[in-house]
């Protein structure tokens, strides 16, 4: 299998976003992010519009790498400040997500920005290079996870500021993390 390294740095988006289909407003929910575009998840059809609005609003994180362990236990997704961005974007992704009962009316999109104020894009940027930054210390966390229990305090507290499911099984965690390490960059 080959790898094709994408044209845009992306980041796991986990977040909410709205989007104008006609007169209407929906609510979506997203997989990933990066500056040519966004994944939504979980939706049973998106507008097949050249131009459809979107609104996103993008979290401001901070670097992690040099949290105490107790500001980072005390930290919460709720304390990051976040930035709203308007955006145009069109479909150029549809997949199926399975042809089983409880998800045949699921499918994932994926949206292509077309028309991102420069600013904007720079949020975008600034929040996937943070988030990936984020991700490589967590991955040299879970490296080094035997060796003390200060540093799997930190792994723990850590997964879950950026949004991974708490799971009792490190391998689980540090599976879920190689793979976002490698979908950052490559297909």
């Amino acid at each position: 299998m080959k790898n094709y390294q994408r044209r845009h740095l992306r980041a796991p988006f986990k977040e909410s976003i709205l989007y104008a289909d006609n007169s209407y407003v929906l609510k979506a929910s997203t997989l990933n992010i990066s500056e040519g575009g966004i994944l939504l998840d979980q939706l049973p059809s998106f507008p097949d519009n050249d131009d459809v609005p979107l609104l996103i609003s993008i979290p401001q994180l901070p670097s992690f790498k040099n949290f105490t362990l107790l500001k980072m236990k005390t930290f919460s997704r709720e304390l990051f400040g976040r930035q709203v961005i308007r955006a145009k974007a069109k479909l150029v992704r549809r997949e199926e997500l399975s042809q089983d009962l409880d998800n045949i009316f699921r499918s994932r999109f994926g949206l292509e920005f077309i028309r991102l104020s420069p600013a904007d894009q720079k949020i975008i940027e600034t929040f996937v290079t943070t988030f990936s930054s984020n991700l490589i210390y967590l991955q040299t966390l879970i490296d080094s996870f035997n060796t003390d229990d200060e540093i799997k305090a930190k792994v723990r507290a850590l997964a879950q500021i950026l949004g991974y499911e708490n799971t009792e099984k490190i391998a689980q965690l540090r599976a879920q993390v190689n793979h976002d390490y490698r979908s950052l960059q490559w297909l």
